[in-house]
């Protein structure tokens, strides 16, 4: 009996994971065998299509540019990664060193503020402020400096890229030094060790596990990045995404298969060198937290440090809303004037109205599906022992692993080979894949934490499973739902690099229209949209805080709570 229980319990756990499961090798394997096989076409010029050949790898791989290509694509990523690695440390460590609660979450969401911008709208923002008319070179104009070419060079990558990705970094190392025993500097203090000496022998060796992540996660993200290479590269700073966006634009698809596969071996082997250096790392004996770290020195500094992060994190919204109000078209700072005429431009352009409706139909389609498929596999994984629960875990967790790009055009891929068209249904399905992940690990957090004998007991009382979950379980577990339906709807609703390949001329996105404008135009209309998108997204985020702090105060016993009879 006992045996039969257990292997009913097993297949209801497989079969909470199964429509993940089933979108993960419908969308992402199928996609994934798709370029690969492509990467052995090859194109020849009377139009036949020869399969079967190495042609293909053997141009890219011998092709001297392609190596210049990667080793731009590894300088660009490598320099983020290192300059974010001291910033992000610093910045976490200042966080940390705020005790009041409200302090310390207005900074947190001043830092994670960039994830809320579009990552299209904040490389616009850098376009203005590294102009030659631009901020910057206005206000070292005012020193008799410049005006210098800041644009169209690595560095601006560089600069655009540290501005997103900085909570990225500090996100895991936040989360680390919140974990580390505060009675060991305690003791160490006592022992007579400087502050450099502590932090030195026991901060920084605890928290280095955080800080791992944070470059894994930074350097992935980096070496398949987009939109800053081919806005603020202008053409000079080549790297593989913007390669394999290229190719694509000239129907050579074979090379543009190649390229993605030299990209996702490129994150492949990232992620092996990342997962060698964290096996090097010293592990804490540490059974737990038992007092509080005392408030690291050096404060002052420390919220010195915490006031420029803040107006770095800041400014690009500060300059795109204010330069969607100037009067005049081009890049100038300060504007000579004030003007809705940008609004008005921008409420008269042909498709911008259709690309809203379908950001917002295809973000909300994402938030939805991602929420009751990514709980299904949360709940499949953290309550059911399943004999492959890791590598289905693994499994599902993959996509993060491949770059945005490659996967994007391996869709395109995948639905040009079945001879369809590119569209919405493409689109959900592909953002689908890409958040449920994220969905899954915020919400198993969750569920690790939520108690389960109230849904046993309500069970108990001849309650339905489901309904035992939705009436006690789901409400423990809300403020990780909420977290997780937040970051799919601003994740799908704010995309570009998954997004490129896979609408038509008639349908967009605001990201993909956006970038498609700046393609053309120089003036601050894309300023406008900016403002206007980033506001919703602030909106959205607003709407989800009363969900994401306002816990459950206690759960009224199972009976009462599902109306059951004997429920008191």
């Amino acid at each position: 009996m006992s045996s039969r229980k257990s292997d009913r319990l097993r297949g209801r756990g497989l079969s909470l994971t199964l429509p993940s499961l089933i979108l993960l090798v419908v969308v992402f394997l199928a996609s994934m065998e798709t370029i690969g096989e492509f990467s052995f076409h090859e194109f020849v010029p009377n139009g036949d299509n020869i399969v079967g050949s190495l042609h293909s790898w053997r141009n890219f791989l011998t092709d001297p540019a392609t190596w210049r290509v990667v080793g731009e694509t590894l300088a660009v990523a490598t320099t983020v990664t290192l300059v974010l690695a001291v910033v992000g440390y610093l910045t976490a460590y200042a966080l940390f060193s705020i005790r009041r609660t409200v302090g310390r979450n207005l900074g947190l969401f001043i830092v994670f503020s960039s994830l809320m911008f579009s990552g299209i709208a904040s490389v616009y923002a850098w376009q203005l402020l590294l102009g030659r008319a631009g901020m910057i070179n206005s206000a070292l104009g005012v020193l008799g400096l410049g005006p210098f070419d800041l644009l169209y060079s690595r560095i601006a990558v560089v600069i655009a890229l540290v501005h997103t990705l900085l909570p990225i970094m500090v996100f895991p190392i936040f989360n680390t030094l919140g974990q580390i025993d505060g009675a060991l500097t305690e003791v160490a203090d006592d022992l007579g060790a400087s502050r450099w000496r502590t932090f030195s022998r026991v901060t920084l060796p605890l928290s280095a596990p955080g800080l791992l992540a944070g470059c894994q996660l930074v350097f992935a993200i980096s070496i398949s990045a987009f939109a800053a290479p081919a806005l603020l590269g202008g053409g000079r700073v080549q790297v593989l995404s913007t390669t394999v966006y290229s190719l694509v634009n000239v129907s050579n698809f074979p090379v543009a298969s190649v390229a993605s596969l030299v990209l996702l071996i490129v994150a492949l082997l990232s992620v092996g060198v990342f997962g060698l250096i964290q096996r090097r790392l010293p592990r804490s004996d540490s059974g737990g937290v038992t007092a509080t770290p005392p408030k690291p020195a050096g404060v002052r500094l420390l919220g010195g440090w915490l006031g420029l992060v803040y107006v770095f994190q800041l400014i690009t919204a500060f300059i795109v809303i204010v330069s969607s109000f100037s009067s005049v078209s081009y890049g100038q700072w300060p504007p000579p004037g004030f003007s809705l005429r940008w609004y008005t431009n921008l409420a008269e352009q042909d498709g911008v109205l259709a690309a809203t409706a379908s950001s917002l139909i295809v973000a909300a389609a994402v938030t939805v599906l991602a929420v009751v498929i990514g709980i299904m596999a949360a709940v499949g994984l953290t309550r059911h022992r399943l004999p492959a629960g890791p590598l289905i875990n693994a499994a599902i967790l993959s996509p993060t692993v491949v770059p945005k790009v490659a996967f994007g055009f391996a869709v395109f891929m995948l639905v040009y080979r079945l001879g369809l068209e590119p569209g919405r249904v493409a689109l959900v399905l592909t953002h689908l894949v890409a958040c449920i992940p994220f969905v899954v690990v915020i919400v198993s957090a969750g569920l690790l934490r939520a108690d389960r004998t109230v849904e046993d007991a309500a069970v108990d009382l001849g309650a339905h499973r489901v309904r035992a979950f939705l009436s006690t379980t789901l409400p423990q577990i809300r403020p990780s739902v909420a977290v997780g339906a937040l970051f799919a709807f601003l994740v799908s609703f704010n995309e570009l690099d998954l997004s490129l390949f896979l609408l038509n001329a008639d349908t967009k996105t605001l990201p993909v229209w956006m970038f498609n404008y700046l393609n053309n135009y120089q003036d601050p209309t894309p300023a406008a949209l900016s403002t206007i998108m980033g506001l919703t997204s602030v909106v959205v985020a607003l709407v989800a805080v009363p969900f994401v702090v306002r816990r459950g105060r206690g759960t009224a016993p199972a009976g009462q709570a599902l109306g059951l009879p004997g429920g008191r």
